[in-house]
């Protein structure tokens, strides 16, 4: 029972995290820069939106938020504009991404922190870290202990052993036994580099009775580049990599990401000393010159950041420091020790820096792309100013023209339903603006009582008559309407100094339906406003404008059409580049952003480096941005967490958990260690390495604790059934980076090629490691998403394995594992020949790393006798739990 509460426990507390997490990182930001300007200090109609409470109580127009009823609350139904009256904010409709936050919050309960959580000590308003949180663990200095005895010595290999079994004799705990060889040989093949052994290697494993057998391996394993692809993966999952923008209109794919991804495979490979990796991610640019080219795809770390700024300081604490710097940002933190300053003097050194495209071509190459490509710029800027002249000026001719228009479209749509071609012809019209008013007269998405008149000439069977007063009235009201909005936007951008971004914020307050009418008719306006479908009706574009130009305008506009094209037929394909990001030339400090309010500036923020991992005030970074500063700040050996962050981090990719189970989250909502002194064992000992990854892999992988069956033992299961002192070996599911490669290896198919483009996993031609497929931060792929591959617009500690019907049914019925277990049907044919037991034995010995059992051989034989393929044979142990778990 006290098990049972124990669990119950920390589910709650896991689920407090969760939803304060996403409320911290995801839903305050958009309410701060949205919502709290109207409705904090002196809420508008009512409407305080400053806690969950008063959400819940609502305003003049009723409760803002129904918990777990995100469809039924006025707070969704307003952002998403699918309210009949409230449309908000003001400045336009939120994005998808913002939208989809909000609806999650609400769904999860809208929990907000504040109203549960304490206040951080800040006598006389000023913020203080107290002795307490200064004594909490993870900002404790790195120890290393000695080594403890243990009555079970014999058992000890490894001082990480040493540590293993104190904890478990102090308990009563004797670790299970140890695993079979076959296992324990396809556990490090996994573990290390991703794919299963063959066949050829299990049963060398297997004979090879020397005391370094295991030892022999694992070296063998660390110098395989396909250490580096397995290993590059976990940190690309932490360092959110993807191969494409943040755009969700349309795919916008970066033309280089692959050479970051690549860079980081290589970087485990070469066993790059981990405070040398770290530095060259934030600050390779900054490094002295020897030793800067080979680093600087490193910074595609940032290079390629999710969107905004802000992405930066949470990712860097998440990644680096286990901390969430991130929920600082509109508020000091509500459980660590990180005022908000502290968020905005980081952010300061990201906001002092910008994109760049680092080329990777000599410069004569670089140059030559650069001038054609300005050519290019300059002749399309032209061709695109000439045509949006001309196509305001033809939207201005044809508003005089309405009145004709209107009654011909009476002629199509009312009693006499005459053709477009037939009415534009016998009246002299453009055929095409016909149809346009034709299909805008057919949609129902109209705002306002604009064609209340044409509603009721079409109900009511009006006249030709009628039609003709109806068009010279709508033609009226248009060009009233045209002038209203026109003189706005005009005395706007001459007050904001012609910029549209700061017009479209004047023009919030006028009347929605007014401005739609007028844009629906003549396009988007100065400001950029509007995403309505279908064509404008009085606005045109591209070839569509160019039928209207005649003599010397028609002739210029094919001019500079011709030259584009001719242009761009000499422009050769780009140069290879990295994406990098550099100094500004005038770094600047940032001021603290009132709870998340870039409009309500605070105190300033000298860019720093974190107030609870400094001995007092940080000081203040002078040396351009302060990346170089920062990241020698982070990767200090006097740092008490940057150490322990990391080899946690290996711990959990070993062994499924870590000594820490929350790995990017080292404050007071993280989990605490359940073996303290290993962890700091571990931490010197990385250090005292050179920092050094596969110094780690050794100092674990060849202990006796790895290499424990996961056998249960029914007493220590009564004591201990979590497992969390590690009596027995977990059993892992296989991730889909590990499932897909290893289906290809046994299939005999896998593309061994190392680095390069990506390629869409669907692609039927696709036989390459998984890491090289495209990973899309705007629509992740169906196939990676039902295998739980992480979200790559955050940071992602650990996969969080399912097991769901999605994934039984690809096993059984994709094209992908049948044409695979055809493949492989076909190796096993070549290798064993075509009598059924040896052909049995060999898929088992391929595809398990084992011998199959008398019964298995004789089931498999009466199968394949029964006239079954031998593919089905082969797809059933491919989807076997056998296959896809790690025992």
């Amino acid at each position: 029972m006290r098990l049972l509460l124990l669990l119950c426990t920390l589910d709650r507390l896991l689920l407090a995290y969760d939803q304060n997490d996403l409320f911290e990182k995801e839903v305050r930001p958009v309410l701060a820069k949205n919502c709290f300007a109207c409705h904090s200090s002196s809420p508008l109609g009512n409407l305080a939106m400053t806690s969950s409470e008063a959400l819940r109580k609502g305003g003049n127009s009723g409760p803002a938020v129904t918990p777990g009823k995100p469809d039924e609350s006025l707070l969704i139904q307003a952002v998403s504009h699918t309210h009949a009256r409230l449309k908000m904010p003001p400045s336009g409709k939120l994005s998808d991404a913002e939208i989809s936050a909000l609806r999650k919050w609400i769904e999860e309960g809208a929990v907000w922190p504040d109203s549960a959580v304490r206040q951080m000590a800040k006598p006389g308003g000023v913020y203080r870290i107290t002795p307490e949180q200064r004594a909490f663990w993870s900002f404790q200095p790195v120890k290393k202990p000695s080594v403890p005895s243990v009555k079970n010595a014999g058992w000890v290999k490894s001082p990480v052993d040493a540590f293993l079994l104190k904890q478990m004799e102090a308990k009563g705990i004797r670790p299970t036994t140890p695993a079979p060889k076959h296992a324990l040989l396809r556990r490090v093949y996994f573990d290390l580099v991703g794919v299963p052994p063959t066949a050829g290697e299990t049963d060398a494993f297997e004979r090879d009775r020397s005391p370094i057998a295991l030892q022999t391996v694992v070296d063998e394993l660390l110098s395989s580049p396909r250490y580096g692809e397995r290993w590059g993966r976990h940190w690309l999952d932490v360092a959110r990599y993807t191969d494409d923008k943040l755009n969700i209109v349309a795919d916008e794919p970066y033309a280089n990401s692959f050479r970051f991804r690549d860079w980081v495979v290589k970087a485990f490979t070469d066993d790059m000393p981990y405070d040398r990796f770290v530095k060259a991610q934030l600050a390779a640019d900054l490094l002295p010159e020897q030793d800067r080219e080979p680093l600087l795809a490193g910074l595609g770390f940032y290079g390629m950041s999710a969107q905004y700024q802000e992405d930066r300081p949470d990712v860097t604490g998440k990644a680096f420091l286990g901390l969430t710097v991130g929920c600082a940002q509109c508020h000091d933190h509500k459980f660590d020790p990180i005022p908000t300053k502290d968020y905005y003097s980081w952010l300061g050194v990201f906001t002092s820096t910008r994109l760049k495209e680092h080329p990777l071509a000599a410069p004569p190459i670089v140059e030559d792309f650069q001038k054609k490509e300005k050519e290019i710029a300059y002749l399309q800027k032209e061709l695109d100013r000439f045509r949006q002249m001309q196509s305001r000026q033809l939207a201005e001719i044809l508003m005089t023209r309405i009145h004709t228009y209107i009654p011909a479209a009476w002629k199509v749509m009312g009693p006499r339903k005459a053709t477009v071609a037939d009415t534009a012809k016998s009246g002299g019209l453009d055929e095409g603006a016909l149809q346009r008013w034709v299909d805008y007269f057919k949609r129902n998405d109209h705002e306002g009582d604009y064609l209340a008149g044409w509603r009721k000439l079409i109900a009511e069977g009006g006249d030709l008559e009628a039609a003709q007063r109806l068009g010279q009235e709508f033609e009226a009201t248009v060009t009233a309407v045209h002038q209203e909005i026109r003189g706005i936007e005009e005395k706007n951008l001459a007050t904001l100094d012609g910029n549209p971004a700061l017009a479209k914020v004047a023009l919030a307050p006028y009347p929605r339906g007014k401005y739609v009418f007028w844009v629906d008719l003549f396009g988007d306006s100065l400001t950029g406003v509007t995403n309505r479908k279908g064509a404008r009706v009085l606005q045109y574009s591209g070839d569509d404008l160019d039928r209207f130009l005649e003599g010397d305008w028609k002739q210029h506009s094919a001019e500079l059409c011709a030259k584009l094209v001719a242009k761009k037929k000499e422009l050769p394909a780009k140069y290879p580049f990295v994406h990098i990001v550099e100094d500004l030339d005038k770094p600047k400090d940032m001021k603290v952003h009132i709870r998340g309010n870039a409009e309500n500036p605070g105190e300033e923020a000298p860019r720093g480096f974190l107030s609870i991992l400094s001995p007092e005030t940080p000081t203040p970074f002078r040396k351009g941005s302060g990346r170089l500063e920062l990241a020698e700040a982070i990767v200090d050996p006097r740092n008490p967490l940057t150490a322990r962050v990391m080899v946690n981090r290996i711990w959990t990719w070993h062994f499924g958990v870590g000594i820490v189970r929350t790995p990017s989250n080292f404050g007071q909502l993280g989990d605490r260690p359940s073996h303290p002194e290993l962890l700091d064992y571990l931490a010197a000992r990385f250090v005292e390495s050179g920092w050094s990854v596969k110094a780690m892999h050794r100092e674990i992988v060849l202990s006796s604790a790895y290499a424990l069956s996961t056998d249960p033992v029914g007493a220590n299961t009564k004591i201990d059934a979590e497992n969390r002192l590690l009596w027995r070996a977990n059993i892992r599911r296989l991730d889909v980076e590990a499932l897909r490669d290893s289906v290809l290896a046994v299939a005999g198919t896998l593309d061994p090629a190392i680095g390069g483009p990506p390629t869409p996993i669907n692609d039927d031609k696709n036989r390459r490691r998984t890491l090289y497929s495209f990973v899309s931060r705007r629509k992740l792929d169906a196939t990676l998403a039902a295998f739980d591959f992480p979200s790559a617009n955050d940071s992602s500690e650990q996969r969080l394995l399912t097991n769901t019907p999605i994934q039984r049914l690809y096993l059984l019925n994709s094209d992908f594992m049948m044409n695979q277990a055809e493949q492989f049907a076909e190796r096993v044919k070549t290798n064993a020949g075509e009598e059924p037991a040896a052909q049995v034995r060999e898929t088992f010995r391929t595809a398990l790393g084992r011998h199959p059992s008398a019964d298995e051989v004789r089931w498999g034989r009466e199968f394949l006798e029964s006239g079954e393929p031998l593919s089905r044979l082969a797809q059933a142990l491919l989807s076997s739990n056998e296959f896809l778990y790690v025992q």
